[in-house]
């Protein structure tokens, strides 16, 4: 596989936030892949956690190459693989979230492979609108989902899904890639604190990449910083499809041929 063709802008921020001590969110933004991973069970194990997750994708996916979803789905067993490893003989355990994109080669064409465990998530930013295209593993995200009025709806940080728990199955489907388009990774230290108006229009008028990031790691601090904040934004500049106002292509695509990945799409709101 050749350079990519792709132009794109991307930017990276984290930051421990103003309550936490240290700072359990691990990143990779590195062409073909960017993801985001928030590690859970307290210091050492949360971080660990989340930094063997990503030390696992950054073995597997090659720098300044499209990947394919094959890799993708070796990179997702060993991240599983090495969080168990860190998991083992603590009694609290350690885990992690997992989420963000991956630039695979389908079919001759590129797409954004994304993935998704647990509550971290991705955005899809087109003009001055906004898409969460994840959905969050969580209890919250569930009792929403099935009409629980908002008064007995649980704590938003238990969630359902994650690696090194027992259920670690990612959602995953095809995203067509878009020049124009602006994409949002982060950890829920960001969306704890910012609602989506809010990440809109920071990511409507921000600007640039490292900007843009810079003022939401900025943003979430002065909401609060409760938690580990970390933030990648990653703009299509060129070589993408053309997109036009009124297109719906955050919908997931599933024409997919290789069936090394089971693609397991969200379940959305009503």
């Amino acid at each position: 596989m050749g350079e990519l063709e792709l132009e794109l802008s991307v930017a990276m921020r984290t930051d421990p936030g103003r309550r936490r001590a240290v700072n359990e969110d691990s990143a990779l933004a590195e062409m073909p892949c960017f993801i985001v991973a928030d590690g859970m069970g307290g210091h050492e194990a949360g971080d660990l956690a989340s930094q063997a997750a990503v030390a696992a994708f950054a073995q597997w996916i090659r720098p300044g190459e499209r990947s394919s979803v094959r890799t993708v789905n070796e990179a997702l067993e060993a991240a599983r693989g090495a969080v168990d490893q860190v998991a083992l003989g603590r009694e609290r355990g350690a885990g992690c979230t997992l989420t963000g994109v991956v630039l695979v080669e389908h079919e001759q064409e590129l797409f954004w492979l994304v993935l998704n465990v647990g509550d971290s998530r991705v955005y899809l930013h087109r003009g001055a609108e906004l898409r969460q295209l994840t959905v969050d593993h969580s209890l919250i995200e569930q009792a929403i989902t099935g009409g629980v009025e908002s008064r007995k709806l649980p704590p938003r940080n238990i969630i359902t899904r994650a690696l090194g728990s027992i259920d670690s199955a990612a959602d995953t489907w095809l995203l067509p890639v878009e020049t124009g388009a602006r994409i949002l990774i982060c950890s829920d230290g960001l969306t704890t604190e910012l609602d989506d108006e809010q990440l809109r229009a920071t990511l409507t008028m921000g600007g640039r990449s490292e900007a843009v990031a810079e003022e939401l790691v900025q943003r979430a601090n002065e909401a609060g910083g409760r938690d580990n904040i970390t933030v990648i934004v990653v703009d299509v500049l060129a070589g993408g499809k053309a997109w036009h106002v009124g297109s719906d292509t955050s919908a997931p695509e599933t024409s997919q041929a290789d069936k090394t990945l089971t693609v397991t799409l969200p379940t959305r709101r009503a």
